[in-house]
């Protein structure tokens, strides 16, 4: 299971989560929605009276300029409601029926939609998809052979590129996924590596149309959303739908909400009250057209022997985690550029929580306040439930020392020379002095540590070392007791000489608007081989990620995890040398 050490809440998390229970008052037996009584009042009393303090401060404060929640119990939902604004530009409330796109939210629901599929035999989890979806096909670097089943695509283990970001915001019928994959690389082997994927659940969206006749988002409709009263979901975003549409938000400003072509990854739309409902059904073990068994299939860990996890542990459609207080929570969050979602569920104390924000930092703000909305409830209640202890793993006592080198993680390209012990952090352009402990890790010097950027000071927390893991060298850290794995060491290869040909920047040939991926260009920083680009919808900073070249004209991406994996190659257009990246194209640009 995932290891979560217990987190201290910070008082602005603890005053936000008082002030949602100030409106915490009877559901609308309107909705014909089972209400249920969960938290005595005279508590609700004293929270309400604190709460009232500090609702003026909340919306001063500004984190998001809308949200809607709903919390719930086995027998029905306990409180919805709607807090700040829907719209700012036309100031309309937020309320418990506002509609959000609720981003990668969708994924739960569409793999509660090829569980009813596989109820029926229309879908073989464990059968080959190459067997089940015409025209799917994707390349490989490796010599294995493999197979790629719905299992592994509902776990996040098919080695699945993560995106293809070429016409990611347009109006593609995510159907065009299958064919475009074609002239696309696995990023993995499949069952070696958690590589998170849209592109995957995209397939899976297609599988249910190819074994139903009927489109994916109709389906869904029929089979889940309808039976549920879920009049206020769906896939296709339909005339009434638009009347109860949250604006999305960026900076506070209203900006408009662009197209998404990974319909069953991404493009749900839901209100809180709704979700409510389907939390209900979950937690109730009542949602239609699921066998008695798949609902706990769903939640149950899916790893292959000997996959690296990343700390991760995805069930079907889920993410299943360990919190030292709550203790089995089962979980999906969901963010695109102007929204945020979370739904978590403790199915062992009967309790589920739906968090839906419109700003584009939505998705951490709805996460931190289910997490602290789910912690207050079991707190009221009393839960005389007894939670095992929470264990995290300890790094071993072997005097072993990290093997010299670059290694690709998350924090950027780490370079470690153990020798001389120092790290390169190439993404904040430092070379940072370490020094190393009796067990065998290193860390960084005081004055190192005090040295960094307030958004990198956790550097100056971790203790490295390096272990064989997976077929890899990988670097881990440590922190509080709690390893984590950062990334894998580069390796020397022998393409060097023909990739230094393709050094240089590279003008976008394809572009998607205001979505594109521009500024593409390789370097060679101290032996490694960088791809650097521009995505101003994701980051305002250049996006620069190591390279493995793995033949004269293809590379991947160095490490593990989102983005990992995939390829970039070299093609000759018009007698060019060309970059192909993730569907985009560029052309090497010439200085006079």
């Amino acid at each position: 299971m995932n290891i979560r050490p217990k987190r201290s809440r910070s008082p602005l998390s603890l005053c936000l989560i008082l002030l949602l229970m100030q409106g915490c008052r009877s559901v609308d037996s309107q909705m014909g929605d089972a209400v249920s009584n969960l938290l005595p009042q005279a508590e609700m009393s004293l929270v309400r009276r604190e709460a009232s303090k500090l609702i003026q401060g909340m919306l001063d404060e500004e984190l998001v300029p809308g949200v809607s929640i709903a919390l719930v119990n086995s027998a029905g939902l306990l409180w919805v409601e709607g807090f700040g604004e829907a719209d700012r530009q036309k100031a309309i409330p937020a309320t418990a029926d506002t509609i959000y796109r609720v981003g990668s939210l969708s994924k739960p629901l569409t793999a509660l939609g090829v569980m009813q599929v596989s109820a029926e035999g229309g879908i073989l989890l464990d059968g080959s998809l190459q067997g089940q979806l015409a025209g799917f096909s994707v390349r490989s670097h490796h010599r294995e052979a493999f197979e790629i089943t719905p299992r592994q695509l509902l776990s996040h283990r098919s080695g699945l590129p993560s995106d293809l970001r070429k016409g990611m915001y347009t109006d593609t019928p995510f159907t065009q996924i299958t064919r475009l994959l074609q002239d696309e690389y696995i990023a993995f082997l499949p069952d070696t590596v958690y590589s998170y994927s849209n592109l995957g659940y995209d397939l899976l969206g297609h599988l249910i149309e190819q074994a139903t006749e009927q489109t994916f988002a109709s389906y869904m409709q029929s089979q889940l959303f309808a039976p549920l009263g879920m009049t206020r979901t769906g896939f296709d975003l339909t005339g009434p739908m638009r009347r109860y549409l949250a604006a999305g938000h960026l900076d506070g400003q209203v900006r408009p909400q662009p197209p998404l072509r990974d319909t069953p990854a991404l493009g749900l739309y839901s209100s809180a009250r709704d979700l409510g409902r389907l939390s209900v059904a979950l937690l109730q073990g009542g949602v239609p057209g699921l066998r008695e068994g798949q609902l706990i299939e769903m939640w149950t860990p899916q790893m292959a022997k000997g996959q690296l996890t990343l700390g991760v542990y995805p069930g079907l459609g889920w993410f299943i985690e360990d919190d030292a207080v709550l203790g089995r929570v089962v979980r999906h969050g969901g963010s695109t550029l102007l929204f945020g979602a979370e739904l978590a569920l403790l199915p062992d104390q009967e309790l589920g929580v739906v968090v839906l924000a419109n700003g584009a930092d939505g998705h951490r703000i709805a996460r931190s306040l289910a997490a602290t909305l789910l912690q207050l409830s079991v707190e009221l209640q009393g839960s005389k439930q007894i939670l095992q202890a929470i264990r995290t793993p300890k790094i071993s006592e072997d005097d072993q020392l990290i093997p010299s080198g670059s290694y690709a993680t998350d924090l950027g390209l780490l370079m470690v020379d153990p020798d001389h012990p120092r790290l390169c952090a190439c993404i904040i352009e430092r070379i940072l002095d370490m020094v190393r402990f009796d067990d065998g890790s290193f860390g960084l010097t005081p004055e190192s540590a005090a040295s960094l950027p307030s958004a990198y000071r956790v550097l100056g927390e971790l203790r490295f070392s390096s272990r064989h893991r997976g077929g890899r060298d990988v670097l881990l850290a440590v922190q509080d007791g709690t390893e984590m794995l950062l990334g894998s060491r580069i390796e020397a290869h022998p393409w060097t000489r023909v990739w230094q040909q393709h050094i240089g920047n590279y003008k976008t040939l394809n572009p998607d608007g205001d979505y594109a991926i521009s500024d593409l260009q390789i370097s060679n920083e101290e032996g490694v081989f960088c791809l650097h680009y521009r995505a101003p919808h994701l980051s305002d900073s250049r996006i620069r990620v190591p390279l493995k070249p793995v033949s004269a004209t293809e590379a991947v991406i160095e490490g593990l995890g989102r983005g990992r994996g995939e390829t970039v190659r070299i093609v000759e257009i018009n007698g060019k040398q060309c970059l192909r990246f993730s569907g985009y194209l560029g052309e090497p640009v010439t200085t006079d």
